[in-house]
């Protein structure tokens, strides 16, 4: 019987241990995406994302484009409700603009072409509380994400050009 307490309070302690560390290592973020399907060209582009609840924010979203859409225009848009944004936005492991202010532009389709592509966004902005937007929008697809929490900005788009 003294055993049997005796590991019952071992783990009842393993696990108030536990729960405080996740406490002061996990922030939740915020989360969501709205995909706009208004246009016939929706049914040639698809979206997905997915949430995760880590300090560091990382934050992933699918995108299927048809080539034939890389004519127009596709948008990449930050924006954070904060004062100040830094970081980049890499494609396929290259810096192809720098995060500078409240807000960022870029149009993707002159540096995409038909295949897998990554758009990785990583920063930082303040203050910590404010929230970000991230939208991709093109030829019957606008895609938005919104997150906040910690100030900490890690997002990464995939890409698929068919």
């Amino acid at each position: 019987m003294k055993k049997i307490l005796f590991l019952a309070c071992c783990l009842a302690l393993i696990a108030t241990v536990s729960a405080a560390l996740a406490q002061n290592f996990v922030n939740i973020q915020t989360s969501s995406v709205h995909v706009d399907s208004n246009s016939d060209d929706m049914r040639n582009s698809s979206t997905f994302s997915q949430q995760s609840s880590y300090s560091s924010g990382y934050q992933t979203s699918s995108v299927n484009l048809s080539a034939t859409d890389l004519r127009q225009p596709h948008i990449l848009r930050i924006n954070t409700n904060g004062s100040q944004l830094n970081g980049d936005i890499i494609l396929n492991g290259k810096v192809v603009k720098r995060l500078n202010g409240s807000q960022a532009e870029i149009n993707l389709s002159p540096l995409l072409s038909p295949g897998e592509h990554v758009v990785e966004i990583s920063g930082r902005y303040a203050p910590a509380s404010s929230g970000i937007t991230v939208e991709l929008s093109g030829p019957g697809i606008t895609s938005s994400q919104q997150t906040s929490g910690n100030g900490v900005l890690n997002y990464t788009l995939n890409l698929s050009v068919n």
